[in-house]
């Protein structure tokens, strides 16, 4: 059970919710709202008043359920493809975490509706378009708010809930989607960087690297993830006979492979951060402070948006630089002297070159996907939000590439593999940590003597990145 307190959510719990943990809301913050709920200026006028600005004076004289009704199911523009059933939880936690806050002027049952939702697996169907990323993720989250409030597909899972006229508003104000896409992104792309780390060492001792490129002395003389990275392979390669520092210097992606991956890792740490910042933040609007209502701008995704844009641009570099060590791979003369497409023989036997062919075309899409989002900004709502942050754009962008880029890493380890196991057969010893990762590879992925079905093993190679199978996670879940 995980207690949700407004304070100490993380990426990593949010994805746990966003595989089926239970939550609760701790017990201090439903006082909280209870309290506050009861010293609430009156909510009908805000909603009101903002009902009348958009649509002129047909809002006078609705009541109060009615007004929270109509606000509502008319946020519900949603298009696309559904949201995955995990995306759609992470952000009904996101904003729970919001309300329980006691700043949104809610009551305890306006968080109690979505715990009951997680907990009782009531998943909308969420289109994934549709959202600017300011004054909130108000298409999707109303998507969710219409189940909630019996509105739309009402469940029979789910107790009763009238909203009042400001829980309306919070339940589909601020950009707890955006946020939620982000802490998915972030913790998978750690998942899928560390097995990269991995997947370079492999290569490396595939192809005699010239390991001076990872020597803590010029490591020491650079930025910290470099230095990270440095010592991660060096762990990974002690023992190594094939990788050893008298070769001559190797390719970029390979020499490089620190100096980059350690950009990568530093970039990660920063949207992390970001990400879990926004997720404790309150991302509502008006805002109840003291007992009075104050309009501010926390509803605007900016900060998660810039912080997914900025993560796209690293997870292009981790997908490119993966790519292209896989294509040394499936090269005879850069391999330094293991067959072309790491199977022996010749005539109709291409082994591995269509895998290189696959993770090129998912680099690409990666490339495609790392255009930023946040720089796109469209004014909305007769230019009164004349400033938005397309945050998840940047989100589902960063999520898209996060898949590609588990799958190169995949298929780098795959061929890596194939390439030890033919360095051993010419009698070569490994080195112990990579011995051990090769044999958690060969429990799902077998040895290639000649051309056969390669699908199934693209997929179970992706399959051990996304549960993390080389890291020592045991029966951690995928996605």
């Amino acid at each position: 059970m995980i207690l949700l307190d407004g304070e100490t959510l993380t990426p990593d719990l949010l994805h746990e919710i966003a595989l089926g943990a239970r939550v609760q809301i701790h017990p201090n913050n439903a006082w909280m709202m209870r309290s506050n709920a009861e010293t609430t200026p009156a909510g009908s006028s805000i909603l009101a008043k903002k009902r009348r600005w958009l649509i002129g004076d047909h809002a006078e004289g609705m009541d109060d359920d009615a007004l929270a009704r109509a606000f509502i199911v008319g946020h519900c523009t949603g298009v696309g493809d559904p949201l995955p059933d995990t995306v759609v939880r992470a952000a009904i936690a996101a904003r729970v975490n919001v309300l329980a806050q006691g700043a949104s002027g809610c009551r305890a049952a306006a968080a109690g509706i979505l715990l009951a939702m997680l907990n009782n697996n009531v998943t909308p169907r969420v289109p994934a378009q549709g959202s600017v990323g300011a004054a909130g993720d108000l298409a999707p989250m109303a998507h969710i708010a219409a189940v909630a409030c019996g509105y739309l597909d009402k469940s029979d899972a789910l107790p009763a809930f009238t909203p009042t006229p400001k829980e309306a508003l919070a339940l589909i104000n601020g950009v707890s989607l955006t946020t939620a896409l982000a802490a998915i992104a972030v913790v998978r792309a750690r998942r899928v960087m560390e097995s990269a780390i991995i997947a370079a060492a492999m290569t490396m001792e595939v192809v005699r690297a010239d390991t001076r490129c990872i020597d803590p002395r010029a490591l020491g003389r650079t930025h910290a993830g470099a230095g990270l990275v440095g010592r991660r392979l060096r762990e990974l390669l002690a023992g190594s006979t094939l990788a050893s520092p008298d070769r001559d210097p190797d390719a970029f992606s390979i020499r490089c492979t620190p100096q980059v991956m350690g950009a990568v890792w530093r970039t990660l740490s920063f949207s992390t951060v970001e990400v879990r910042n926004e997720l404790n933040a309150v991302s509502d609007n008006p805002l109840l402070i003291d007992g009075e209502w104050v309009e501010a701008g926390n509803f605007h995704g900016a900060s998660v948006a810039m912080a997914m844009d900025h993560l796209k641009v690293a997870i292009a570099q981790l997908a490119t630089l993966s790519e292209r060590r896989t294509f040394r791979l499936t090269h005879g003369q850069l391999s330094k002297g293991l067959p072309s497409f790491l199977v022996e023989g010749t005539g109709l036997n291409s082994g591995f070159m269509l895998a290189q062919y696959t993770a090129a075309s998912l680099a690409s899409e990666c490339k495609t996907l790392s255009h930023p989002a946040s720089v796109d900004t469209i004014p909305t709502v007769q230019h009164h939000e004349d400033h938005v942050s397309m945050g998840p754009i940047a989100a589902r962008g960063a999520l898209r590439m996060v898949e590609c880029v588990a799958d190169i890493v995949g298929i780098e380890l795959m061929l890596a593999a194939q390439g030890l196991n033919l360095r051993q057969r010419a009698g070569a010893v490994i080195a112990p940590k990579i011995a051990e990762h090769l044999a958690t590879i060969r429990e799902s992925i077998d040895f290639w003597p000649d051309d056969q079905l390669m699908h199934p093993d693209i997929a179970s190679a992706g399959r051990l990145v996304r549960e993390g199978r080389l890291l020592g996670e045991g029966e951690a879940k995928g996605w």
